[in-house]
């Protein structure tokens, strides 16, 4: 056993810690944790005192140039590790955590990415996401507040014109509404449109207040400017604003937002 941990808190620490340790002294295993030695469902008699080459299975799977790395269990379940190597005069210690989440999270981004290629991702007026995309980025914005409890809002602007209205000044003026937006909202904010004239907006890791603290954008001055007389001019606007809660789908957060009169903005 690694006499600096034998028997005193740095051991007792590593011995209930939800991460893998391994510690090797020139190749030879000197000890690994309990959470390891299960992961890889041996006993610590199997494995203390062996010397790790290079073409053997705990090296290959442990040590080799993967990184994060999958460990299957004969049961099927499936673990993904981040491997963290730290170096000492005597000892080589290795820490292994489990980053299965995030491996998830990161093959779901490519999958949607993958599907959004195949889609027309961008209206031909604005240059906003089209409905389908947008749909698909707030299912998987659900899907992590789902799964992490993180704080999701949705908002929906929606503008009124003139009946008849010229088709060239009605996308000119779509376009003006746009930029502002684009200009308005944070970076992490991501608008596309619902119909024609109504554009969405989810705003990831913002509470309900955080999102209401936004709608004064809509009562200053660069948005009223889209009102001013003339033609090719909106002629009201309306604000709905919700909060993801536990329980919620795209339809239910769509169904749930709020129109009520201090949301609603007449010019």
């Amino acid at each position: 056993m690694f006499d600096s941990l034998s028997g005193g808190w740095g051991q007792q620490a590593l011995e209930v810690a939800d991460f893998g340790a391994l510690i090797l002294d020139n190749q030879k295993i000197q000890w690994l944790n309990p959470y390891l030695l299960s992961l890889l469902e041996l006993k610590e008699s199997n494995v203390a005192g062996s010397v790790i080459s290079k073409n053997d299975r705990l090296s290959s799977l442990l040590l080799g140039t993967d990184n994060p790395f999958l460990v299957a269990t004969k049961n099927g379940k499936e673990t993904w590790l981040r491997r963290e190597h730290i170096k000492t005069p005597v000892h080589d210690i290795y820490f292994f955590h489990d980053c299965s989440d995030l491996v998830i999270i990161g093959n779901e981004c490519r999958r949607l990415q993958h599907d959004l290629t195949d889609l027309n991702p961008t209206d031909p007026v604005t240059g906003m996401m089209h409905t389908d995309v947008i749909m698909q980025l707030l299912d998987g914005h659900i899907s992590r507040s789902r799964r992490y409890d993180n704080a999701l809002s949705l908002l929906r602007i929606s503008y009124s014109f003139p009946d008849g209205m010229d088709t060239h000044l009605f996308s000119r003026c779509i376009q003006r509404i746009a930029l502002f937006l684009k200009d308005q909202l944070r970076w992490a904010d991501q608008i596309g449109m619902s119909d024609k004239t109504t554009f969405l907006v989810i705003l990831p890791e913002t509470n309900y207040d955080a999102a209401a603290s936004l709608l004064r954008k809509f009562n200053e001055e660069p948005h009223l400017a889209l009102f001013a007389k003339g033609d090719g001019r909106p002629l009201s606007f309306s604000v709905g604003l919700t909060e993801w809660s536990k329980g919620d789908t795209t339809k239910k957060m769509l169904q749930n937002i709020r129109q009520d009169v201090d949301l609603t903005m007449m010019i």
